[in-house]
Order: C-alpha cells, then sequence, then structure tokens
C-alpha cells in the first residue's frame, strides 16, 4: 500500500493512535510499514520517526505487543538511515526485550536485519553476517512470497557487501547466486558492474549499468541512487570527468533528499576527485572539506554507538562464561556424587561379602569343632580300643580313616592283617612305648616290627615311619 497524499498520512495516524478496534489490530503493523517506506523513499526520514513515535505510543497503550515491537524496529532503521547508530541500536534492544513474545518470521527477520545493517555500518562485520544469517532464516519463513523476497534481496546484498570487505570473494560469488534466483532489481545490476569496475572492464560494467538504469524508475530512490552512482565511477574510469562529475552529482542529490550520508561522503570522495583530474584545485577543496566534515560526523556517531554492542558482547561472553562455570560446576557436582554413589555402593557390597564371608567361616568353624569334637570321640573311642586289644579296632578304624585304610591295602596288598593293624596304631600317631604297654611287649620288640614294616613298604632308612603314615 501506497500512500500519495498527505490525507492518509494523517487517516493513518488517526487509526493508530486511536487504535480502533478490528482496523488497528490487524492492519496497522502492514500499514505502519508501508507509509514508513513510503516516507523513507520520498526523504521524509523525521516524519517517518514522528509517525512510528506516534505508532509505538498507541501501541503501547494497547498492549499490542508485536505493534511495539515493530515500531521500535521501524525506527531502528529510520535512526540508521541517519546514521544515529546509538540510538538505533536502543529501539533495537527494546524490540529484541519483546522479541521471545513473537513467532512472526517477519519481525524476527527485520529485527535481525537491523541488527545486520548496524554492525556492518560500525566495522562488525562478522556479528553483522551472524545476524543477517538470523534474518535470511526467518525471511525465508515468511509465507507472502512479495514480502519475503523483498527482504531476502537486502539481507543477501549486505552479506556480499560483508564478504566483499573480508575478502572472502567466494562466499560473496555464493550469496550472490542466491541473489540471482530473486527478482532482478537494479542493485543486481549494480554490484554485477561494480565487480567489473574493479577488474578494470568498463564496457562489460556499462552494459549492467545500463540494464539497471532501464528498470531504476521501477524500484526506490535509493537504487536509482546507487545506479548513477556506479555510472559516475565508470566515467571516472573511462577519464570522461564531466560525465563522471554529471551522475556523481545525480546521485548527491537523491542521497542527500534521503538523509543517507554514508552515499554522500562517498560521493563527496570521487567529486573531490574529479575536480583535481579536471584541474580545479579549489572545487576539489571544497569537496574534500565537506567529506572530511560528514566523516567525522559519522565516525563519531560510530564510535559512540559501538560502546554498545561492545558492551552487548562483552555481557554475552560474560553470560556464557557464568553459564559455562555454572555447568561445569554441576558436572563436578554429579561427578562427586556418582563417586560417592561408587563408593557407597562398593562399601555396601564388599560390608555385604564381609558379612557372607564371616558367616561362612562362622559356619565352617562351627562344623570344623563338630568334626574335630566327632573326631577327637573316635580317637579316644580307637585309643580305648588299641589299649585293650579289642578286636573290633580295625573295623572302628575304616570308620575314621577309610582313605588311610584303602589307600594303604590297594598300594602294598602283601602287607599281613599284623602289619596293617600296627600301621593304624601309627597312623593313630601311637609312641614306640605306648604301642609296646598296649600289646605288652617290649620296645625293641615294635621297635623290630617297624623296621621290618618299612623293608616291606620299601621305605629308605632316613625316611620318618611315623609321619610317612600320618601323610599317607
Amino acid at each position: 500500500m501506497v500512500f500519495h497524499h498527505f490525507r492518509d498520512y494523517i487517516v493513518c495516524i488517526v487509526f493508530l493512535v486511536l487504535g480502533i478496534q478490528g482496523y488497528a489490530q490487524n492492519h496497522s503493523i502492514s500499514v505502519l510499514d508501508s507509509i514508513t517506506d513510503q516516507l523513507r523513499v520520498e526523504g521524509n526520514i523525521n516524519k517517518s520517526i514522528i509517525l512510528n513515535k506516534n505508532a509505538l505510543k498507541a501501541y503501547t497503550r494497547n498492549s499490542d505487543t508485536e505493534g511495539v515491537i515493530n515500531a521500535n524496529i521501524n525506527l531502528g532503521g529510520l535512526y540508521w538511515y541517519l546514521n544515529d547508530y546509538k540510538v538505533s541500536l536502543q529501539y533495537l534492544e527494546n524490540s529484541e526485550n519483546l522479541s521471545e513474545k513473537t513467532k512472526n518470521p517477519l519481525l524476527l527477520g527485520k529485527l535481525f536485519g537491523e541488527y545486520g545493517r548496524n554492525y556492518a555500518s560500525l566495522g562488525l562485520l562478522n556479528q553483522s553476517n551472524s545476524n543477517l544469517n538470523k534474518a535470511i532464516f526467518y525471511a525465508k519463513k515468511i509465507q507472502q512470497k512479495k514480502q519475503r523476497e523483498k527482504l531476502l534481496f537486502y539481507y543477501y546484498t549486505w552479506k556480499i557487501a560483508n564478504f566483499e570487505e573480508l575478502h572472502l570473494q567466494d562466499s560473496a560469488d555464493a550469496v550472490q547466486k542466491d541473489r540471482k534466483k530473486l527478482v532482478v532489481q537494479p542493485l543486481t545490476y549494480v554490484y554485477t558492474a561494480e565487480r567489473f569496475l574493479s577488474l578494470k572492464k568498463p564496457d562489460s560494467a556499462e552494459y549492467y549499468l545500463n540494464k539497471a538504469l532501464k528498470i531504476s524508475d521501477q524500484y526506490s530512490l535509493y537504487q536509482k541512487s546507487m545506479t548513477f552512482y556506479a555510472f559516475g565511477k565508470l566515467y571516472f574510469l573511462k577519464k570522461d570527468y564531466d560525465k563522471a562529475l554529471d551522475f556523481f552529482n545525480k546521485s548527491l542529490v537523491i542521497a542527500q533528499k534521503l538523509s543517507r550520508k554514508n552515499d554522500e561522503k562517498n560521493i563527496y570522495k570521487f567529486v573531490s576527485e574529479v575536480y583535481e583530474k579536471l584541474g580545479d584545485i579549489s572545487k576539489k577543496s571544497e569537496y574534500l572539506e565537506k567529506y572530511i566534515k560528514i566523516k567525522d560526523s559519522i565516525d563519531d556517531a560510530e564510535r559512540e554507538a559501538l560502546v554498545i554492542p561492545v558492551k552487548k558482547i562483552i555481557d554475552r561472553e560474560k553470560r556464557n562464561e557464568r553459564k559455562d562455570r555454572i555447568q561445569l560446576y554441576i558436572l563436578i557436582t554429579i561427578i562427586i556424587m556418582l563417586a560417592l554413589a561408587v563408593i557407597f555402593g562398593l562399601r555396601q557390597r564388599y560390608i555385604r561379602k564381609q558379612k557372607e564371608k564371616e558367616a561362612i567361616i562362622t559356619e565352617t568353624l562351627q562344623e570344623t569343632d563338630k568334626l574335630k569334637s566327632k573326631l577327637n570321640n573316635s580317637l579316644d573311642e580307637l585309643t580305648k580300643l588299641a589299649s585293650t586289644n579289642d578286636p573290633f579296632f580295625l573295623m572302628k578304624f575304616k570308620e575314621v580313616y577309610p582313605e588311610f585304610y584303602e589307600t594303604l591295602v590297594t598300594r602294598y596288598p602283601h602287607l599281613s592283617p599284623n602289619d596293617i593293624r600296627f600301621s593304624c596304631f601309627l597312623r593313630l600317631n601311637l609312641s614306640t612305648k605306648t604301642i609296646a604297654t598296649y600289646k605288652n611287649i617290649s620296645i625293641r620288640t615294635i621297635e623290630s616290627r617297624k623296621y621290618r614294616l618299612r623293608k616291606k613298604l620299601g621305605l629308605p632308612s632316613d625316611v620318618d615311619l611315623n609321619k610317612w603314615m600320618m601323610e599317607l
């Protein structure tokens, strides 16, 4: 929607200020943007600022969050045109603080796009590209094709300029391909021509500039201004200084009307160089002085505005550091808790195993005690049977020491019953004297029996017979 009459402008303000139900809520954003663009194209930046400030008050009064966001973004863009980057960034921050309350891709695209333009103007090219990437992401989600392609064209254009200033020509060319997929505008041809001018190929540049000039009336005054500016550089390269001056002046008139001080600055510099080539030193100095004056003004504005993004970057770094530190503390705490849990688990397992082991040992000791008690009772009984030469001695011995008895008779089948009985006495670890007493015979006789038994068993003389019997 384009408003050519002041009456339409007043009508829109009435709608915005009064916030009429059913109109202001549904259409005020698109109407505001339409009039803002129209006033800006006509060079009425201050009128556009007043319009958006009034709209901002109306949106705030009506609690229209998206309207507030949009008006702040528009004001950020308008102050960027005036090179008042500090104020521009302040309005953008106002929008950003509310951006979590909207999912409108148009608003989010515009917000990050304006940030991208500001950062590019302040020389923060990487930050600019980062914001332009976000702007492009959201712009691609806009359903209305004309609106979508309009914003994408601007964002691609700024990215191309950033990459060229960073001397990343391959990246610039890649973005250029994306921009060529959109509707061709004068700036599309102008940037192609600029490339040929940098390669000192004026004929190719002129071809594309003529194509840009042919369609320039269909687009904004800014695109026409940039077309005239590129023609000025073309004729400067061709050393046709009068034509160069004519085109630079045409571009300057539009730049002044649009309050584009950066464009004015660049034109003043070229005009100064043109007059130098024409030998007009007075005019050269006049325009050089204008160039220096406006450059100093812009530089001061940039220095003042740089405080905001630098502070923002520092604050973000601090937040990230704080976030990383908190995450580190959480990670350390989790590790410590896991370690304590593992230690506790291992300790509980150790205690459980110790208890199980103690229970097994206790049970084993109890069983051992039972066995010892049983064995002691059996030994006592065997000893008693042995002392009385009881005929049941050998039967009882087999019950108590079955393995010894089986091994002995199996390995040495030639042993006599008396030899086996005597071996059983030795297995009970009875002394020679005790055996002699039980048998009622002399110790010498017992020693003789030991000697004969050793020979039957095939044992050397140095082997202790009693110990051998105990280990069999």
